[in-house]
Protein backbone atom coordinates (compact mmCIF):
# COMPACT_ATOMS: atom_id res chain seq x y z
CA UNK A 1 0.00 0.00 0.00
CA UNK A 2 1.30 3.40 -0.84
CA UNK A 3 0.60 6.88 0.61
CA UNK A 4 -1.74 7.64 -2.84
CA UNK A 5 -4.01 4.84 -2.19
CA UNK A 6 -7.47 5.40 -2.12
CA UNK A 7 -7.74 4.47 1.27
CA UNK A 8 -4.83 6.82 2.65
CA UNK A 9 -6.41 9.62 0.36
CA UNK A 10 -10.17 8.97 2.10
CA UNK A 11 -8.32 9.16 5.68
CA UNK A 12 -6.44 12.07 4.66
CA UNK A 13 -9.60 13.45 3.40
CA UNK A 14 -11.76 12.90 6.05
CA UNK A 15 -9.31 13.97 8.90
CA UNK A 16 -8.88 17.86 6.96
CA UNK A 17 -13.06 18.36 6.90
CA UNK A 18 -13.41 17.92 10.35
CA UNK A 19 -10.53 20.07 11.15
CA UNK A 20 -12.22 22.65 9.06
CA UNK A 21 -15.60 21.73 10.50
CA UNK A 22 -13.76 22.08 13.92
CA UNK A 23 -12.11 25.32 13.50
CA UNK A 24 -15.41 26.91 12.14
CA UNK A 25 -18.11 25.40 15.02
CA UNK A 26 -15.58 26.40 17.59
CA UNK A 27 -15.19 23.40 18.81
CA UNK A 28 -11.13 23.24 18.09
CA UNK A 29 -10.54 26.42 20.24
CA UNK A 30 -12.78 24.96 23.08
CA UNK A 31 -10.82 21.59 22.68
CA UNK A 32 -7.66 23.87 22.86
CA UNK A 33 -8.36 25.55 25.66
CA UNK A 34 -8.84 22.64 27.49
CA UNK A 35 -5.67 20.82 26.57
CA UNK A 36 -3.26 23.85 27.01
CA UNK A 37 -4.91 24.43 30.80
CA UNK A 38 -5.74 20.98 32.14
CA UNK A 39 -4.72 18.19 29.78
CA UNK A 40 -1.74 16.36 28.76
CA UNK A 41 -0.78 15.32 24.89
CA UNK A 42 0.96 12.20 24.46
CA UNK A 43 2.33 11.36 20.94
CA UNK A 44 2.73 7.99 19.17
CA UNK A 45 5.28 7.66 16.51
CA UNK A 46 5.88 4.78 14.86
CA UNK A 47 8.32 4.46 11.48
CA UNK A 48 10.54 7.46 10.63
CA UNK A 49 11.41 6.63 7.02
CA UNK A 50 11.21 7.93 3.62
CA UNK A 51 9.75 4.61 2.52
CA UNK A 52 6.30 5.36 2.96
CA UNK A 53 4.12 1.71 3.46
CA UNK A 54 2.22 1.54 6.86
CA UNK A 55 0.06 3.98 8.12
CA UNK A 56 2.34 5.36 10.71
CA UNK A 57 5.76 6.40 8.76
CA UNK A 58 6.73 9.80 8.75
CA UNK A 59 9.08 11.24 6.98
CA UNK A 60 12.40 12.87 8.82
CA UNK A 61 11.70 16.26 6.70
CA UNK A 62 8.29 16.17 8.04
CA UNK A 63 9.03 15.07 11.64
CA UNK A 64 12.06 17.94 12.07
CA UNK A 65 8.74 19.95 10.68
CA UNK A 66 6.67 18.68 13.72
CA UNK A 67 9.76 19.06 16.41
CA UNK A 68 10.64 22.72 15.38
CA UNK A 69 6.28 23.70 15.88
CA UNK A 70 6.38 21.67 19.22
CA UNK A 71 9.47 23.63 20.49
CA UNK A 72 7.86 27.09 19.84
CA UNK A 73 4.62 26.62 21.34
CA UNK A 74 4.99 23.44 23.92
CA UNK A 75 6.98 22.27 26.43
CA UNK A 76 8.23 18.37 25.48
CA UNK A 77 8.69 16.41 29.03
CA UNK A 78 9.59 12.82 29.93
CA UNK A 79 7.32 10.32 30.18
CA UNK A 80 8.07 9.75 33.69
CA UNK A 81 7.70 13.59 34.86
CA UNK A 82 4.23 14.01 33.01
CA UNK A 83 2.90 10.76 35.02
CA UNK A 84 3.76 11.79 38.01
CA UNK A 85 2.47 15.18 37.66
CA UNK A 86 -0.60 14.00 36.30
CA UNK A 87 -1.75 12.34 39.24
CA UNK A 88 -0.22 15.04 41.50
CA UNK A 89 -0.31 18.28 39.59
CA UNK A 90 -1.68 18.93 36.41
CA UNK A 91 -1.39 22.72 36.03
CA UNK A 92 2.40 22.32 36.13
CA UNK A 93 2.62 20.49 32.81
CA UNK A 94 -0.07 22.20 31.06
CA UNK A 95 1.27 22.97 27.64
CA UNK A 96 3.41 19.81 27.62
CA UNK A 97 4.19 17.40 24.96
CA UNK A 98 5.17 13.50 25.62
CA UNK A 99 6.66 12.37 22.51
CA UNK A 100 6.53 8.22 22.03
CA UNK A 101 7.71 5.70 19.70
CA UNK A 102 6.31 1.71 19.61
CA UNK A 103 8.01 -0.93 18.20
CA UNK A 104 11.46 0.31 18.35
CA UNK A 105 12.37 0.53 14.30
CA UNK A 106 16.12 1.14 13.68
CA UNK A 107 15.02 4.05 12.12
CA UNK A 108 14.18 5.72 15.10
CA UNK A 109 17.80 5.43 15.54
CA UNK A 110 19.22 6.48 12.56
CA UNK A 111 16.50 9.48 11.40
CA UNK A 112 14.33 10.18 14.79
CA UNK A 113 17.55 10.26 17.44
CA UNK A 114 19.44 12.79 15.69
CA UNK A 115 16.80 15.58 15.59
CA UNK A 116 15.61 14.64 18.93
CA UNK A 117 19.19 15.30 20.05
CA UNK A 118 19.13 18.25 17.87
CA UNK A 119 16.24 20.00 20.25
CA UNK A 120 17.26 18.19 22.78
CA UNK A 121 13.60 16.31 23.60
CA UNK A 122 13.08 13.45 25.82
CA UNK A 123 11.06 10.80 24.19
CA UNK A 124 10.17 6.65 25.37
CA UNK A 125 10.46 3.91 22.90
CA UNK A 126 8.23 1.11 23.54
CA UNK A 127 9.85 -2.20 22.38
CA UNK A 128 9.09 -5.28 20.86
CA UNK A 129 11.34 -7.39 23.20
CA UNK A 130 11.50 -10.47 20.90
CA UNK A 131 12.48 -8.43 17.95
CA UNK A 132 15.62 -6.78 19.19
CA UNK A 133 17.77 -10.06 18.41
CA UNK A 134 18.32 -11.16 15.34
CA UNK A 135 16.38 -8.67 13.97
CA UNK A 136 17.80 -7.87 9.92
CA UNK A 137 18.13 -4.62 10.57
CA UNK A 138 14.68 -3.60 10.75
CA UNK A 139 14.53 -2.82 14.46
CA UNK A 140 16.33 -1.30 17.37
CA UNK A 141 20.24 -3.64 18.44
CA UNK A 142 21.36 -3.58 22.14
CA UNK A 143 23.81 -1.30 20.90
CA UNK A 144 21.76 1.28 19.65
CA UNK A 145 19.31 1.10 22.70
CA UNK A 146 22.36 1.12 24.93
CA UNK A 147 23.54 4.93 23.33
CA UNK A 148 19.98 6.40 23.55
CA UNK A 149 19.50 4.83 26.41
CA UNK A 150 22.18 7.60 27.88
CA UNK A 151 21.02 10.47 25.75
CA UNK A 152 17.97 11.51 27.21
CA UNK A 153 15.69 8.08 25.47
CA UNK A 154 13.86 6.07 28.19
CA UNK A 155 12.44 2.75 26.98
CA UNK A 156 9.16 0.65 28.24
CA UNK A 157 7.74 -2.26 27.29
CA UNK A 158 5.00 -3.53 23.97
CA UNK A 159 5.58 -6.89 24.67
CA UNK A 160 7.63 -9.60 23.81
CA UNK A 161 6.05 -10.41 20.12
CA UNK A 162 3.22 -7.90 19.36
CA UNK A 163 0.54 -10.03 19.28
CA UNK A 164 -2.82 -8.43 20.23
CA UNK A 165 -3.69 -9.29 24.20
CA UNK A 166 -7.33 -10.01 23.94
CA UNK A 167 -6.36 -13.23 21.74
CA UNK A 168 -4.09 -14.69 24.34
CA UNK A 169 -4.69 -16.95 27.02
CA UNK A 170 -4.23 -15.99 30.53
CA UNK A 171 -0.83 -17.15 31.19
CA UNK A 172 0.25 -16.02 27.40
CA UNK A 173 -0.60 -13.00 28.78
CA UNK A 174 1.34 -12.98 31.74
CA UNK A 175 4.35 -13.88 29.90
CA UNK A 176 4.28 -11.48 27.19
CA UNK A 177 3.84 -8.62 29.78
CA UNK A 178 6.14 -9.92 32.45
CA UNK A 179 9.14 -11.80 30.56
CA UNK A 180 9.38 -8.49 28.07
CA UNK A 181 9.73 -6.31 31.33
CA UNK A 182 12.43 -9.16 33.08
CA UNK A 183 14.01 -8.68 29.16
CA UNK A 184 14.63 -5.66 29.25
CA UNK A 185 15.64 -4.70 32.91
CA UNK A 186 18.32 -7.37 32.42
CA UNK A 187 19.60 -5.88 28.81
CA UNK A 188 19.47 -2.73 30.02
CA UNK A 189 20.28 -2.76 33.96
CA UNK A 190 17.30 -0.73 34.92
CA UNK A 191 13.68 -0.58 36.15
CA UNK A 192 11.32 -0.39 33.41
CA UNK A 193 8.60 1.51 34.25
CA UNK A 194 6.09 1.84 31.52
CA UNK A 195 3.99 -0.45 29.07
CA UNK A 196 2.35 0.09 25.55
CA UNK A 197 -0.64 -2.27 24.55
CA UNK A 198 0.40 -3.69 21.19
CA UNK A 199 -2.24 -1.85 18.76
CA UNK A 200 -3.45 -0.10 21.82
CA UNK A 201 -7.66 0.34 21.09
CA UNK A 202 -10.36 -0.24 23.74
CA UNK A 203 -10.86 -3.51 21.82
CA UNK A 204 -6.85 -4.86 22.39
CA UNK A 205 -6.94 -4.89 26.19
CA UNK A 206 -9.41 -5.12 28.81
CA UNK A 207 -9.83 -4.65 33.19
CA UNK A 208 -8.15 -8.23 33.12
CA UNK A 209 -4.92 -7.04 30.86
CA UNK A 210 -4.82 -4.22 33.65
CA UNK A 211 -4.49 -6.23 36.48
CA UNK A 212 -1.41 -8.15 34.85
CA UNK A 213 0.12 -4.93 33.93
CA UNK A 214 -0.31 -3.35 37.28
CA UNK A 215 0.37 -7.26 39.05
CA UNK A 216 3.90 -7.04 37.05
CA UNK A 217 4.89 -3.64 38.78
CA UNK A 218 4.33 -1.31 35.85
CA UNK A 219 3.55 2.14 37.02
CA UNK A 220 1.87 3.07 33.63
CA UNK A 221 0.25 1.98 30.46
CA UNK A 222 -0.26 3.87 27.14
CA UNK A 223 -3.12 2.76 24.56
CA UNK A 224 -3.59 4.45 21.25
CA UNK A 225 -6.93 5.35 22.37
CA UNK A 226 -7.42 8.94 20.95
CA UNK A 227 -7.03 11.90 22.86
CA UNK A 228 -5.78 14.18 25.51
CA UNK A 229 -5.39 13.17 29.36
CA UNK A 230 -6.49 14.85 32.16
CA UNK A 231 -6.45 14.57 36.49
CA UNK A 232 -9.35 12.04 36.30
CA UNK A 233 -7.28 9.67 33.34
CA UNK A 234 -6.65 6.18 34.27
CA UNK A 235 -2.72 5.76 33.93
CA UNK A 236 -3.16 2.49 33.34
CA UNK A 237 -5.01 3.65 29.86
CA UNK A 238 -3.30 6.46 29.15
CA UNK A 239 -4.54 8.04 25.47
CA UNK A 240 -2.42 8.91 22.94
CA UNK A 241 -2.43 11.44 19.50
CA UNK A 242 -0.81 8.82 17.02
CA UNK A 243 1.07 11.07 14.00
CA UNK A 244 0.60 8.92 11.06
CA UNK A 245 1.76 8.79 7.03
CA UNK A 246 -1.83 10.95 6.17
CA UNK A 247 -1.07 13.57 8.63
CA UNK A 248 0.08 16.92 6.59
CA UNK A 249 1.40 19.73 8.38
CA UNK A 250 -2.14 21.46 8.76
CA UNK A 251 -3.70 17.92 10.64
CA UNK A 252 -0.48 17.92 12.98
CA UNK A 253 -1.35 21.06 14.45
CA UNK A 254 -4.66 20.51 14.33
CA UNK A 255 -4.02 17.09 16.35
CA UNK A 256 -2.34 19.63 18.38
CA UNK A 257 -4.63 22.01 19.29
CA UNK A 258 -7.53 19.43 20.26
CA UNK A 259 -9.62 19.77 16.56
CA UNK A 260 -9.58 16.07 16.00
CA UNK A 261 -10.52 14.93 19.84
CA UNK A 262 -14.09 14.20 18.42
CA UNK A 263 -13.05 11.73 16.22
CA UNK A 264 -12.09 9.39 19.51
CA UNK A 265 -15.11 7.21 18.96
CA UNK A 266 -12.99 5.34 16.77
CA UNK A 267 -11.42 3.49 19.39
CA UNK A 268 -14.42 2.00 20.99
CA UNK A 269 -14.45 -1.37 20.88
CA UNK A 270 -17.67 -1.30 18.63
CA UNK A 271 -15.73 0.44 16.05
CA UNK A 272 -12.87 -1.33 16.20
CA UNK A 273 -14.84 -4.81 16.25
CA UNK A 274 -16.99 -3.69 13.18
CA UNK A 275 -13.96 -2.30 11.40
CA UNK A 276 -11.83 -5.53 11.91
CA UNK A 277 -14.38 -7.53 9.62
CA UNK A 278 -13.24 -5.46 6.93
CA UNK A 279 -10.09 -4.80 7.66
CA UNK A 280 -8.61 -7.63 10.15
CA UNK A 281 -5.39 -7.41 11.82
Amino acid sequence: MTATSPRYLLKKIIKIVVCIITTYTGYQYISRDRANKKCLAILTYHSISNEIEPDETVTPEEFERQLQYIKKNYKVIPLEEAIECLQTDIEKISGSIVITFDDGYSDNYYNAYPLLKKHNFPATIFLITGFIENNGGKYLSPSQIHEMKNNNISFGSHTISHRILTRLTNEEVVREIRGSKDMLESQLDQKINSFAYPVGTRADFNDEIVDIVKACKYTCACSNMYGMNDKNTDIFALKRIGIETTDNFFIFKGKLEGALNIMSYKDTRFFQRFKRIFFPL
